[in-house]
């Protein structure tokens, strides 16, 4: 596999670092090469090529009975207004990237394997195998901004490929199924989970996080999770009126600075927020939370990996 000795090289370390040892110790109970090929092997596999297009991104919304247009959700349609978007081909993440996954990066880069808290960091054991735990290896994993965007672009080191993690409009087209004016949700097929009985369900026998794609079907772009298993960090900076002064846009990367992040996979296939990386805490001023969610891995190109 071209650059895995990228990852080999990673993997010494320093008795100086904070927790250095611990994460010789956890990289010595793994094959960790091995571990790593195969997270690279895995993650160009998983990679779903998706054709560009032309779609009406943000609040679509609909035309009545009486003919007149009207938002989906009114409350956010200033910040949501729908403009013409124009995306080239790219792939996406078939399924979002998993503690286990995520667990690898760390090591291969001999990066601490934490529980974050208030006022300090634990050290945890990496490839938890308890189903119940947060930090099960098919899980998703939950991490701030910058850790999902380190790693996705690690991993395309290792593959000698652009992966970043996907820009806002890349994630609204997948989950509307290119762009689909019939997909009101970033379902399997395009309705809302409480349309069917089964997966309503489903959905409350389990808690928030479970092992990735495993609940709910993929969409007819074999993706899973869009609609489920958390929420995720796309690359975007957050603008209220980014969309009001883009009316056209190719290829948008959002905004060039800002504050807050922006969030997806929320009630609708359109909706979106903006996230700081981190808050000050409200118990203690000198304590800080981080916003941790979910995210997957993109291909900015516009070809398929297979001929890379």
């Amino acid at each position: 596999m071209r650059n895995i000795a990228v990852v080999m090289t990673l993997l010494g370390c320093s008795n100086l670092l904070h927790g250095c040892e611990d994460s010789q110790r956890a990289a010595s109970d793994h094959d960790l090469p091995d571990l790593a090929t195969k997270l690279i092997e895995k993650a160009r596999s998983n990679l779903v090529f998706i054709e560009g297009g032309t779609f009406t991104m943000g609040d679509f919304g609909a035309v009545g009975e009486d003919g007149v247009w009207r938002p989906y959700f009114p409350p956010t349609i200033d910040e949501d207004q729908p403009h013409e978007v124009t995306l080239s081909n790219y792939s996406l993440g078939a399924y979002k990237t998993t503690w286990g996954d995520f667990d690898t990066y760390l090591l291969a880069n001999d990066l601490d394997v934490i529980t974050k808290g208030l006022e300090r960091n634990r050290m945890r054991s990496p490839f938890e195998t308890d189903p119940g735990a947060h930090f099960y290896l098919d899980k998703p994993a939950t991490v701030t901004w910058k850790e999902a965007k380190d790693y996705c672009q690690w991993l395309g080191k290792q593959m000698a490929l652009p992966v970043d993690l996907p820009t806002s409009a890349q994630w609204e087209f997948a989950g509307r199924n290119r762009g689909s004016q019939e997909w009101i949700y970033s379902t399997h097929d395009g309705q809302p989970i409480s349309a069917n009985p089964e997966l309503t369900k489903l959905m409350h026998e389990a808690g928030e996080f479970v092992p990735v794609g495993s609940r709910l079907p993929a969409n007819p772009l074999g993706l899973y999770d869009m609609a489920d298993n958390g929420k995720e960090w796309v690359n975007d900076w957050f603008s209220k009126t980014w969309y009001s002064v883009n009316p056209q846009v190719t290829d948008p990367q959002g905004p060039e600075e800002g504050t807050e992040r922006v969030i997806r996979n929320l009630d609708y296939s359109f909706s979106r927020v903006g996230m700081p990386e981190s808050v000050p805490s409200l118990s203690n001023e000198k304590w800080h939370i981080e916003a941790e969610y979910t995210f997957r891995c993109s291909l900015q190109s516009t070809v398929p990996v297979e001929v890379q």
